[in-house]
């Protein structure tokens, strides 16, 4: 039998029905936080009609400047610098590629395509793996940098608190990857957590549990609290970024006629 992933092992039926409960809950937070402050940004009579008349034509531009080179390769943070510019694209691309990842596994399952098994689902999985650690190690710099290198601009513990439910996500996740390998006696090319499952030999499906709602539940609270918080920058500044090119090229055609 090919190796594969089986989702939800170990989870009891009524859990499950309480991560969907919760899930839904968040995603519903998380949309209505974002759309009431993306609103906030659109200022003029223009903007807040263009937005209404066309807000697929709005999507897909706010899509463009999401996943353009501008953000997705850090260029303005690379002039100030390098270091910090390389630690947020550990953090970016780590976020996204383990983002695109929970989205295929809940497809190839929902779907049964049964995509993931075998040499693909060993790849898959080391890809992911990489990606946790990155966004492992872009995490930690910041809480470290904002402890001990920049402490005249810290603007108090409401900073770090997000940053480290943030490192709580990734840590518990991968705990829960280890114990699982710990459980199961496999390897699954995951490296960061075959070290993970090392510190969990003889756990016990009680222990799974735990931390799985742990992560699940600091990942929820993270996305439902995301458009409230500072961090919504991430996806604040390429809406942002819109608004002002498009403000730009509205007043190079007032000052042209």
């Amino acid at each position: 039998m090919e190796i594969s992933r089986k989702v939800f092992i170990f989870i009891p039926d009524f859990v499950q029905g309480l991560f969907y409960l919760g899930t839904f809950v968040a995603i519903v937070v998380f949309l209505s936080g974002s759309y009431f402050k993306i609103r906030l940004w659109f200022r003029t009579p223009a903007e807040e009609e263009s937005l209404n008349q066309n807000p697929l034509r709005f999507l897909l531009k706010g899509l463009f400047y999401f996943f353009s080179p501008e953000c997705l390769f850090a260029r303005r943070v690379f002039l100030r610098s390098p270091l910090r510019a390389w630690m947020l694209i550990l953090v970016y691309w780590g976020f996204l590629i383990l983002f695109a990842g929970t989205v295929i596994v809940a497809i190839d399952h929902y779907l049964e395509l049964e995509v993931l098994k075998g040499k693909i689902y060993l790849g898959f999985s080391f890809i992911l793996d990489i990606a946790g650690l990155g966004l492992l190690i872009g995490i930690v710099f910041f809480i470290m940098r904002r402890l001990f290198l920049r402490k005249d601009v810290l603007s108090g513990w409401y900073d770090l608190s997000v940053l480290f439910l943030f490192l709580i996500i990734v840590i518990s996740g991968f705990s829960v990857e280890g114990i699982r390998l710990a459980m199961t006696q496999r390897f699954d090319l995951s490296p960061v957590g075959w070290l993970f499952s090392l510190l969990f030999q003889g756990a016990r499906e009680s222990l799974y549990l735990i931390f799985w709602f742990i992560h699940v539940l600091s990942a929820l609270c993270f996305i439902a609290y995301l458009p409230f918080s500072k961090q919504f920058h991430m996806f604040a500044s390429q809406i942002t970024t819109m608004l002002s090119i498009e403000r730009a090229e509205r007043l190079k055609e007032i000052v042209h006629d």
